[in-house]
């Protein structure tokens, strides 16, 4: 009768070949870092697929405010530029021509007339469209060239466009507590830092000083005057703790406050300010430092008629 044991040698080499069972102490701990790994691995695959969601959506909004503006900036109807009258020059003569002396004609003087001033936008009419509209401003040869808005509060148009439409890009506004008709001695105008270039984006540029040596009037409109924005100043502010200052108990406080931002300027000035002027900080986004906001001042200069 055969024999079906296995030898005693072949069982040992069987039983070394099975894997041993870890301790309970030693594999619970493995399977719990286990699972943390694939959590964690889930998280950072979540905050991908958030972060490229929000930027998508940034990009798409961002554009979309782009091509609003320019559609609108395409729309509107602005002041024709004067036209020049051309001068009469009568033909060569050579010597031998003769020339009559012309007859005497008597005429009635004319009576002097100028043309009536307009606004450079139709206000009226971007006042059904936008009702909260003050103001239109525009830095020749760059994207800056937009509606200036305003409201009860200074958190509305940062998410809004002028129609009410809701929109990352928002809109150019004034500070709610600044007169409409820009008397006061500083008016604030707040607006993005567009990474597309547009809305207050161009005003990064006067950090350079060759910028404002090429630019150094910004034009700004109302319903009822034509302005250069004659800009002095620009520098950075902590929005923590330091805002434009727009009210001044006399004009040495004023004074005081056009030396202390003349001297923190990015760029020189011989632009001179007095206490009769009237000033417009412009306000964007820097990222210098949290809350780090770039402010640029100009003093306004009446030009009524004068604009092209």
């Amino acid at each position: 009768m055969e024999d079906n044991k296995e030898p005693k040698e072949e069982k040992e080499i069987k039983k070394n070949k099975e894997p041993a069972e870890e301790p309970e102490h030693i594999a619970k701990p493995k399977r719990k870092k286990k699972l943390f790994l694939y959590v964690l691995l889930g998280v950072c695959i979540a905050a991908i697929i958030a972060t490229a969601v929000g930027l998508g959506l940034e990009i798409y909004a961002s554009k979309s405010g782009d091509v609003y503006y320019t559609e609108l900036s395409d729309d509107i109807e602005r002041r024709p530029p004067p036209t020049a009258i051309p001068l009469s020059v009568p033909p060569s003569l050579s010597p031998s021509d003769e020339v009559s002396p012309p007859e005497p004609v008597v005429t009635e003087a004319p009576i002097a007339t100028e043309a009536p001033w307009v606004p450079y936008v139709d206000f009226q009419a971007l006042g059904e469209r936008f009702p909260g509209i003050v103001g239109w401003i525009k830095l020749d040869g760059t994207k800056l060239d937009y509606p200036v808005m305003q409201t009860t509060d200074n958190s509305h148009y940062l998410s809004y466009l002028p129609d009410g439409t809701k929109n990352r890009s928002g809109s150019v506004f004034l500070d709610y507590r600044s007169s409409p008709d820009f008397s006061d001695r500083d008016s604030a105008i707040y607006g993005h830092e567009s990474k597309s270039g547009e809305m207050f984006a161009t005003l990064k540029s006067y950090r350079q000083q060759a910028f404002y040596d090429a630019n150094p009037i910004i034009h700004f409109y109302t319903a009822e005057h034509d302005y250069d924005l004659v800009v002095f100043a620009g520098y950075l502010v902590d929005s923590g703790v330091e805002t434009p200052q727009l009210t001044f108990k006399d004009d040495e406080s004023f004074d005081s406050y056009i030396a202390k931002i003349k001297s923190r300027s990015f760029f020189k000035s011989d632009v001179e300010v007095s206490a009769s002027d009237k000033l417009i900080s412009l306000c964007t986004c820097a990222y210098d430092f949290t809350n780090a906001r770039l402010v640029i001042v100009g003093k306004l200069v009446e030009t009524d008629g004068t604009n092209p």
